[in-house]
């Protein structure tokens, strides 16, 4: 085990919104994580916030799990899975935030295990002229980009400043490009400097470049979303 997952260990907790399953450290939490909204009180909220539907003993208040706010039934019917907030369950949702939470949890299906299962690189640190054959995955806790070879390096995911992939086979009429390295470069925490490592996919491995492609277009598809990853 990585010095970055020694804690590890998740609790069960409830909120009124539902069951989450919560790392039992903060320090712990993801990046890609949401802390739960404060709800909209009800004495506040005398019609629903999306159609303006006067509340009754018939037509019931509801909040969405994801925004806090106020509606009635038929505006926050949906229940989606939320995993930015850790709920074990899905949960209801206005019909704006399903459709972001959808979208996201798509993105946690899929890009993130691919980033978790890790890919094989030649990494160069700095402006050295030789590279090392490393193994890149993303912790279980989602804080910390792990490489493994002769050395060992674990990157914060929060001190990532850059993130620029390379690619190979565009042509001026057009055509796919395909993914064959990276460029990133973070802060060493107590350092104001950026250190830079570049990762370069090799013609000679043994691994298949179709997964060495699908980690760095999942590693785009994370430095998209900004330094608080508010956009996945």
């Amino acid at each position: 085990m990585s010095g970055c997952e020694a804690r590890d260990a998740k609790k069960l907790v409830r909120s009124p919104s539902g069951l989450r399953m919560v790392p039992e450290h903060r320090a712990a939490r993801s990046p890609f994580g949401l802390d739960e909204p404060p709800w909209v009180p009800d004495k506040e909220c005398p019609r629903c916030m999306q159609c303006d539907t006067k509340f009754d003993f018939i037509t019931r208040k509801h909040h969405c799990r994801r925004c806090g706010k106020c509606f009635c039934d038929k505006c926050c019917s949906k229940k989606v899975p939320l995993p930015r907030m850790c709920f074990v369950d899905p949960v209801r949702q206005c019909a704006e935030c399903a459709l972001v939470s959808q979208k996201e949890t798509e993105f946690y299906d899929k890009q993130l295990k691919v980033l978790m299962n890790g890919a094989t690189f030649f990494v160069t640190l700095g402006t050295s002229d030789k590279s090392e054959l490393m193994v890149c995955r993303l912790s279980n806790n989602q804080r910390y980009l792990v490489l493994d070879g002769d050395s060992h390096y674990e990157i914060e995911i929060i001190q990532i400043s850059t993130v620029q992939i390379l690619t190979e086979g565009f042509t001026p009429g057009g055509g796919n490009t395909r993914a064959i390295g990276m460029i990133l470069q973070y802060k060493v925490p107590g350092s104001e400097e950026l250190t830079q490592m570049k990762f370069t996919a090799g013609e000679d491995f043994s691994c298949n470049k179709k997964l060495s492609a699908s980690w760095l277009a999942a590693m785009h598809k994370v430095s998209r979303g900004g330094k608080n990853y508010r956009k996945l």
